[in-house]
């Protein structure tokens, strides 16, 4: 794919992303279960409206919060990979990102 009239290998970062770093594609899969999990039980005791994410609020109210909460922790994951496939040099700190994203919705949402 030709972005900004440079080549961008798409499929090629992807597998270099996987490969390199599995460890921290482990830990962001861990952490999207343990924050879907935990913003279930946020929603199910507490209400949607208290969501601090536009997106899974919207998602949760108009498909419900099972449907909703799962719809948009896999919108993170393909964001997860579409960057990753953007930019090799950047996979590392992407994915740092929303594993650190992930363990603060987690701790957000057990603590409120």
């Amino acid at each position: 794919m030709t972005i900004l009239d440079q080549q961008v290998p798409l499929s090629s970062n992807i597998y270099f992303a996987l490969q390199r770093y599995r460890t921290f594609w482990l830990l962001l899969c861990l952490t999207a279960v343990i924050d879907y999990v935990t913003t279930l039980n946020f929603m199910i005791n507490g209400s949607i409206a208290l969501e601090a994410n536009v997106v899974i609020r919207h998602l949760a109210y108009e498909l419900g919060i099972f449907p909703g909460v799962f719809i948009g922790k896999l919108l993170q994951l393909f964001s997860g990979v579409a960057f990753c496939a953007l930019s090799r040099e950047l996979s590392r700190a992407i994915l740092l990102l929303l594993i650190l994203l992930n363990l603060l919705a987690i701790f957000i949402n057990t603590v409120y």
